[in-house]
């Protein structure tokens, strides 16, 4: 996919939810390595602004995850336009924070719809006109490894994209095309900005952190960025965290009086 040294020209990008975070973050990676970028999401206000931000490679197309017709039309119009696609970059998704007990059964099909299905859709929408060397990059989180609390319905739609991951890697692989999950942990996103999530002792979490800071989007869009290249030819299937160390295991909790953010 790659025709030089760091460098993405020739290379068309397709992402999702790219209108800020974690998304966000991606386009303007990719972007920055000279790839093609078509860059959606549902905010289109948002997403254009976002889009014109990035530069003349990056183009915004609106795109609801969960709507199949939606995802025909962007993967048409991108091989109506002889792009071709390389890289699929599958990050729309939400959060919902409530204990099982007070979830509707609206929420969790909601999760489920958006994380999980919206990633089924994509992949198999892009898979269909994706070229042979292509990479499919699919936003999971901590919470699909560690079950959390209060985070049932995203936790099993979480849960199911990495199921999802691997299934799609073991098919796929006939085809040249490489698929891998992505598990970041507390990311400074807008996902977790929301009004579920102020009763949560951040300081305190930090702390549970080893690396005792919370990750950027950036830093998730780089290793994105390693998986959509050639670097990572010979990695598929794989779930690669990105969490500050909080799955390899548990530490001793330490008194401290330092506050973190």
């Amino acid at each position: 996919m790659t025709t030089a040294e760091g460098s993405m020209v020739g290379t068309t990008v397709l992402i999702t939810g790219g209108a800020s975070g974690i998304g966000g973050a991606c386009a303007q990676v990719f972007a920055e390595d000279g790839a093609t970028v078509y860059l959606t999401d549902v905010d289109d206000e948002a997403g254009t602004r976002r889009a014109d931000e990035l530069g003349t490679r990056v183009s915004y197309r609106h795109l609801d995850v969960t709507s199949e017709l939606d995802w025909a039309e962007v993967t048409a119009e991108i091989s109506s336009r002889g792009d071709g696609l390389d890289v699929l970059v599958n990050s729309a998704g939400a959060a919902i924070k409530a204990t099982l007990a007070h979830t509707t059964l609206d929420q969790f099909r909601r999760m489920l719809d958006l994380n999980l299905i919206g990633t089924f859709l994509g992949i198999k929408a892009a898979s269909g006109v994706m070229r042979s060397g292509g990479s499919i990059v699919n936003i999971a989180s901590l919470r699909g490894v560690l079950a959390t609390a209060e985070l049932g319905a995203y936790g099993a739609s979480k849960f199911g994209v990495r199921a999802l991951t691997k299934v799609a890697a073991l098919e796929l692989a006939d085809n040249g095309i490489r698929v891998n999950a992505v598990c970041p942990g507390s990311i400074d996103t807008p996902i977790t900005a929301g009004a579920d999530f102020d009763s949560d002792d951040v300081e305190a979490y930090v702390r549970s952190i080893p690396m005792q800071r919370r990750g950027s989007p950036l830093e998730v869009a780089e290793v994105v960025r390693f998986l959509a290249g050639d670097k990572s030819s010979y990695v598929t299937g794989a779930d690669i965290m990105v969490d500050g160390g909080t799955a390899a295991g548990v530490r001793t909790p330490k008194v401290s009086k330092v506050s973190v953010g």
